[in-house]
């Protein structure tokens, strides 16, 4: 069972993530919507936990956007397995 620090996520954020293979490839349901597109990149890793923050990207210019949510799933590499680490997810929205 992967530890999990979700405490940086709003409350209707998905709280899903596993592990692939050797361990060293983490899973995460990010969360997109509209004309936005998600990602996901590792911020920090220690000893004790892995920082995963997963972005949604918006256009910069208006458009016509769909009002759907979709909860894509993506994966990060890790340069050691995740092991006993936390898992701490944050999460933010940026224009592009």
């Amino acid at each position: 069972m992967t530890k999990l620090d979700t405490n940086a996520l709003s409350s209707e954020y998905p709280r899903t993530v596993w592990t692939q293979g050797d361990g060293k490839t983490v899973g995460v349901i990010a969360q997109e919507g509209g004309c936005g597109k998600a990602s996901a990149s590792v911020l920090e890793q220690s000893a004790s936990v892995v920082k995963i923050e997963l972005v949604e990207t918006l256009p910069l210019d208006k458009q016509a956007c769909t009002m759907d949510i979709r909860f894509p799933p993506l994966t990060v590499q890790l340069s050691e397995p995740l092991g006993e680490r936390t898992v701490a997810l944050t999460s933010r929205q940026e224009q592009k």
